[in-house]
């Protein structure tokens, strides 16, 4: 018998193996199922006891068992089969901060809103914030009021706000300075 080859009972243990894992994980390593819109997972799970069955007499010698179920990663929805996800997912994509504030990427002023090296500052508690902008002038931002202190507001007062009461309305909402109460947007 030749020595330089494994036998097939230790083929296993050419498998490279993971530390961090083991057979009863909960989570299915295999790929992520798609079924009307829904991103779907194997879910295992050992449970205490034994397995339930119709009959009434237990063959089996264990005190777990393995049970699977399927989740939805979108809407969180839990079924027992796979092809129990007959509706669509109803966990629709978030709309982003541009969307979310009626803003347009179009719009010049959004545009160098977004473009511009301009820095905010959460000045005080309150609504107040500093915009530093390329020039090096600092202007105060009213995001409640919706007021700015730069010659663009002051003339013109567009309807969507100068560059800066949309640029800190933008960092708001995308979490980079707090909100007018101190908390953080995700």
């Amino acid at each position: 018998m030749s020595t330089d080859r494994p036998l097939q009972s230790d083929s296993h243990r050419d498998r490279p193996t993971n530390e961090y894992t083991s057979d009863r994980d909960r989570s299915y390593p295999g790929d992520v199922a798609r079924l009307n819109g829904h991103e779907l997972v194997a879910i295992d799970e050992w449970l205490p006891g034994t397995e339930p069955t119709p009959y009434e007499i237990d063959l089996t010698d264990g005190y777990e068992y393995r049970t699977r179920y399927w989740r939805c990663r979108k809407c969180g929805q839990e079924r027992n089969h796979r092809d129990e996800f007959t509706t669509p997912c109803d966990n629709p994509q978030p709309p982003t901060a541009l969307e979310a504030g009626g803003y347009s990427i179009d719009d010049p002023r959004t545009r160098r809103a977004l473009n511009e090296k301009l820095d905010v500052c959460f000045a005080t508690v309150g609504s107040i914030y500093e915009v530093e902008s390329a020039s090096g002038n600092t202007y105060k931002v009213d995001i409640e009021a919706t007021t700015c202190t730069c010659p663009d507001f002051e003339q013109r007062q567009p309807d969507d706000g100068c560059k800066h009461l949309r640029r800190v309305d933008l960092e708001i909402r995308t979490g980079l300075v707090p909100a007018p109460d101190g908390t953080f947007s995700r």
